[in-house]
């Protein structure tokens, strides 16, 4: 059975796009995800999807207010594999989102309850025009063709584990932790890179609708859930002393740098090292599909060398595809354009280098001499000492200063 719960994700003033970036970079975590194989993306790179969708809501003026949406999808446990599930989460990506929306998923399957996540830009990069959640859309809409998705998977579906279950039991599954527990973690992260201080996070969750309760414990509950919740459940990093400290070291400028965290490895012998290519996510997802469609089957010995020149035009394709979006490029004449801009501005640049380098020549020997002071004045402390070994080093600072004399320079003036 597969549950599912749509989120949206808003601006604030103080960073648009943190919700968003805290999101993505959430769900593509490798130690969640078989190191990042059950990811994927449509209508964008996902390793840089966050990048892509601010492009897009730049583009067409729409910087503020929502910026996405994230679906999380919960299968029952044991119900499933990870391989499975990616099939349902593609499916569901290709039929509602592929023809509008840039999309990033990704499986997760670190914890009993295997589960999904898809996240999308709320602007539509075909037109400009918003992803509009109506009222009734979940039950009539979204819900309805998770369930026929899953049925073809031969999944057990939400409307018939309904008839099966009791108002109790029901509610246990509307409120369980992996259908709110994936958003409220991702909310507290968001005000934690933001917050100068415990007091202002806590203002940031009630300006996001959280109720909030405070005792020897923080407990909350974000809007539409019935229970509050206790942060420190969530797992580590989240109880009040853990969440303070949070709040003075991380910020939106080092979350990407902390959040690489590298899975232990575990050497069984040691053999001569090989040295391999690291392919990009974009290059294993294509393997990933490659291997689906039975073009790649296991063999004894590695059969990439096949492919060589694919994963080089995927390459090519990648590069070219950032350069487009970086430069706002939209059609074929634009392109000459950019090529006349960035070549008028290597030729300011070279000429500004020429300047440089020249001034540099000109003054050539006052940096040598100020490079050999610093080398060598510590010697000459112990050649004034009345050791004659450094009595070449006394020399080449003599030497040093004279020239900067003849410049009118002192050492100080001359280093600074």
């Amino acid at each position: 059975m597969a549950i599912s719960r749509i989120l949206h994700m808003n601006s604030h003033h103080r960073s648009k796009g943190s919700h968003l970036q805290v999101a993505i970079d959430y769900i593509l975590k490798d130690e969640k995800t078989m190191n990042g194989l059950l990811t994927g993306s449509v209508n964008c790179i996902k390793e840089n999807a966050y990048e892509c969708m601010k492009e897009t809501k730049r583009l067409y003026g729409k910087m503020d207010k929502r910026q996405g949406y994230h679906l999380i999808i919960s299968f029952e446990e044991n119900e499933c594999d990870g391989d499975i599930a990616m099939k349902v989460i593609e499916e569901f990506v290709h039929e509602y989102l592929e023809s509008d929306y840039e999309v990033v998923y990704a499986v997760h399957t670190n914890t009993d309850h295997i589960h999904g996540h898809i996240i999308w830009n709320s602007v539509r990069f075909t037109d400009g025009y918003k992803y509009h959640y109506k009222k009734g859309d979940w039950e009539k809409d979204i819900q309805p063709r998770i369930d026929r998705i899953c049925e073809k998977y031969n999944l057990s579906t939400l409307e018939k584990s309904i008839k099966k279950t009791d108002k109790k039991e029901w509610d246990v599954l509307k409120n369980g932790p992996f259908i709110w527990n994936e958003q409220i973690k991702q909310d507290i992260d968001a005000c934690v890179l933001r917050a100068s201080d415990y007091s202002m996070f806590l203002q940031m969750l009630e300006a996001e609708g959280y109720e909030i309760k405070q005792g020897k414990y923080l407990a909350v509950k974000p809007p539409g859930m019935e229970r509050f919740r206790r942060t420190k459940t969530l797992g580590q990093g989240y109880g009040i002393d853990e969440l303070k400290e949070r709040i003075v070291k991380e910020n939106l400028n080092t979350y990407r740098s902390n959040q690489v965290v590298r899975a232990p490895k575990i050497r069984m012998f040691k053999s001569k090292k090989v040295r391999k290519t690291r392919m990009t996510g974009l290059q294993r997802q294509y393997f990933r599909e490659m291997y689906r469609l039975g073009k790649i089957r296991k063999q004894p010995y590695s059969q990439v060398w096949k492919y060589r020149k694919d994963v080089k035009k995927f390459q090519l394709l990648q590069k070219q595809y950032l350069f487009l979006a970086k430069y706002d490029v939209t059609d074929v004449e634009q392109i000459s354009d950019v090529q006349k801009d960035l070549r008028k501005k290597v030729s300011v640049l070279l000429k500004a280098k020429k300047v440089i380098v020249n001034e540099m020549d000109k003054h050539l020997k006052v940096f040598q001499a100020v490079e050999n002071i610093d080398k060598e004045k510590k010697a000459t402390i112990f050649y004034k000492m009345g050791d004659d070994t450094f009595k070449e080093s006394e020399q080449i600072v003599s030497e040093a200063r004279a020239t900067l004399k003849e410049e009118g320079l002192s050492f100080e003036e001359a280093k600074n």
